[in-house]
């Protein structure tokens, strides 16, 4: 039994009071693109519960509800590019947090565009909706909310639509060399 196979089968699952369409995940349910993330996650030393969401966990507050926790724990990733160079980057953002290009433009010395969804696949490799917030075949230069720093745990996803992970902050913050900035167009 390898190691991921150990994990998936140790699954930590949903309390049925909270969503009750909440199930085991067994290594053969798990997409490939899937496993490429868990095992990313296990080689970065970031522990991990994995669970599937409910069909009806579409927007942040249901997804928030499923997994017993608030929409401001709840972590997307986004892929910008420079306007100039196009080269690409990953901003890591609370699904309660306005990211502002003009903070962004003032952190990388570049005006920035968030790509389009068939952009975000083809450099990720994952479509927008299901991005982790690591990489298991690109090296991406990440910035991170700094909102997201003070929380214990996020939940992203974990590529794919109906898998997200929940994964301590200050790990996933170290192991993917995020910079840690204030990007909210809000405050």
């Amino acid at each position: 039994m390898t190691s991921t196979q150990s994990v998936l089968n140790n699954f930590i699952g949903m309390d049925a009071t909270q969503v009750s369409a909440a199930a085991e995940v067994k290594l053969e349910e798990v997409p490939v693109a899937v496993r490429r993330v868990i095992d990313t996650a296990m080689r970065g030393g970031i522990p991990y519960s994995l669970r599937r969401l409910p069909a009806e966990a579409v927007d942040p507050q249901t997804i928030a509800a499923a997994c017993g926790t608030e929409p401001s724990a709840l972590l997307r990733a986004i892929v910008f590019r420079g306007k100039t160079t196009k080269k690409p980057m990953l901003v890591l953002a609370s699904a309660t947090t306005n990211v502002g290009e003009r903070a962004l433009a003032q952190i990388v010395g570049e005006v920035l565009e968030r790509v389009d969804a068939a952009t975000t696949e083809r450099i990720t490799g994952f479509p927008p909706e299901c991005l982790p917030p690591f990489l298991p075949t690109h090296r991406l230069p990440i910035i991170m909310d700094e909102t997201l720093v003070n929380l214990g745990r996020v939940w992203c996803m974990a590529g794919s639509p109906d898998l997200i992970m929940s994964v301590p902050t200050k790990i996933l913050t170290r192991v993917i060399a995020a910079r840690i900035a204030r990007i909210d167009s809000s405050r």
